[in-house]
């Protein structure tokens, strides 16, 4: 039987990215299903931005671990997006017109404050040392870095965490655990919701309107996001 704090870990990098590397197709940034993820929380982001925001418009956004666009797609609706991965087969299946960077999110290709806004959806999870991670966000923003996990309350995510290897990290991601990342990175939080109902590449189509009629804030719901300052 494996300890209990190994079981909580995520792989290593090398089977991440082989994982990535290798993945069935994903769905379009435009498909339906991935709008209807995508959107409700990029509006969480923006109107919890826009009430504490003081000194301007958010011009630069990072959006890492942007995959193939399920987000930056939104979010280069709001600003400049640059796109971080580090699978070169993912921002090569990103449609999205933006500036797209192959590199890993330990160490981030760019100078310190290069933008407004630092996002990550379903990153951290997959990483052995997300606090690393929340770290080098921080660096690269000068105002805000924002969060987007599973919510390990939910059963099925929780389930999906005990079968699925890749994603095993999703058993330590309760909102508890995301604050105590951003207390660790010294950062301020401002606000975080449990939301969403919809899961990007399951969700049928043809229910997608029985979904979104589900698809708000609840403690069950299938993510937890999180929007941070910096001070």
């Amino acid at each position: 039987m494996k300890k209990r704090k190994d079981l909580f870990k995520a792989p290593d990098q090398t089977g991440q990215k082989n994982f990535w590397d290798k993945t069935i197709e994903r769905r379009s940034p435009d498909h339906p299903v991935v709008r209807a993820f995508a959107e409700p929380k990029v509006s969480f982001i923006r109107a919890c931005v826009e009430k504490y925001q003081g000194e301007g418009e958010i011009n630069q956004i990072l959006d890492v671990g942007c995959g193939n666009g399920f987000f930056t797609r939104p979010l280069a609706r709001w600003a400049k997006c640059t796109g971080l991965d580090f699978s070169q087969r993912m921002l090569d299946l990103n449609p999205v017109d933006a500036i797209k960077v192959c590199g890993g999110v330990n160490s981030m290709p760019f100078e310190d404050n290069s933008f407004d806004l630092v996002f990550c959806s379903n990153l951290l999870h997959h990483i052995p040392d997300a606090l690393t991670a929340v770290l080098e966000m921080r660096r690269v923003s000068s105002r805000y870095v924002v969060i987007s996990e599973p919510n390990r309350n939910n059963p099925l995510m929780f389930a999906f965490g005990l079968v699925k290897s890749v994603e095993r990290g999703t058993l330590k991601f309760s909102c508890g655990y995301l604050k105590k990342l951003a207390a660790k990175a010294d950062l301020r939080l401002l606000d975080i919701a449990t939301m969403g109902a919809i899961l990007p590449n399951r969700t049928p189509a043809k229910l997608l309107p029985l979904f979104k009629l589900f698809d708000g804030k609840f403690p069950l719901a299938f993510y937890n996001v999180m929007v941070c300052r910096i001070d």
